[in-house]
């Protein structure tokens, strides 16, 4: 065989082993479950007060800390660190939470829940479920519940 043949047939064989070797296990950090893109209405005493927006949560530079961020992307300004329980999906109560949206305002977590599978998005399509109430610093004694449903990303799906 020519040299050229040998080469062509040595980089065929090496991409078709390569191409049949198994997908690697995926690895997560500890907040996956409560992490994502959310659409979630805004609401005080049942009453809506803001229109169904997206909100993200994502787990901070230390995956291990027991908190999560939750940023609802400056719609109402709410921005922090929650502490949550990854093992019942939970939001642990917390007062004085600095809102790093807003200088100088904190925010006390009253609970809060992601409950997987039990949602149902625009469409109908079955998501995960989210749920938070708090209060904040700068309105006292009112009660703000964030719930909603998982970000699908269908079209069908968006608000």
């Amino acid at each position: 065989m020519k040299p050229i043949n040998i080469l062509a047939l040595l980089t065929v064989t090496v991409i078709l082993v390569a191409s049949c070797s198994e997908k690697p296990d995926i690895e997560y950090t500890s907040t996956y479950k409560m992490s994502g893109e959310w659409f979630i209405e805004l609401k005080v005493a049942g009453a809506p007060v803001a229109p169904f927006h997206k909100i993200i949560t994502y787990n901070t530079s230390d995956p291990n800390s027991g908190k999560i961020w939750f940023d609802d992307l400056n719609y109402w300004p709410f921005k922090g660190k929650l502490d949550v329980d990854y093992g019942t999906l939970s939001f642990k109560p917390a007062t004085a939470v600095p809102n790093d949206a807003v200088a100088g305002e904190t925010i006390n977590v009253i609970e809060g829940k992601v409950l997987p599978g039990v949602g149902h998005s625009k469409s109908g399509n079955l998501v995960d479920s989210f749920y938070l109430k708090v209060e904040f610093s700068d309105d006292p004694g009112t009660e703000y519940e964030y719930g909603g449903h998982q970000r699908t990303g269908f079209f069908e799906d968006e608000y």
